[in-house]
């Protein structure tokens, strides 16, 4: 019978648990848990994807009211406010939904 082991490396010499690595990583690796994609999108893109197009509508409605080495500052400012408010009303709608 051929067994497959990890290669050890110079920490795991004269460890007494060094053929036990193996069955950990292995435990570890088929664990099942809650799917993490949507919490990760939510977290990480969706507040980019916010933000550029907050920024984007905000200096196009800016475009001929506000002079124009002012638009860029305040349609970032206003994007940035965007984002933080949308990102709170995720954070508040998920908390309900816990609670339910």
């Amino acid at each position: 019978m051929v067994e497959k082991r990890m290669a050890q490396s110079k920490s795991c010499e004269g460890c007494s648990q060094a053929h036990e690595c193996s069955k950990v990583y292995e435990q570890l690796g088929g664990s099942e848990g809650p799917p993490v994609t949507r919490i990760a999108l939510v977290a990480f893109l969706l507040p980019i994807l916010v933000f550029v197009v907050a920024l984007a509508g905000s200096g196009w409605l800016l475009r001929g009211t506000i002079a124009k080495p002012y638009q860029t500052p305040l349609a970032a400012v206003l994007a940035l406010a965007t984002a933080a408010g949308v990102m709170l009303l995720v954070r508040v709608v998920t908390r309900r939904r816990r609670r339910n």
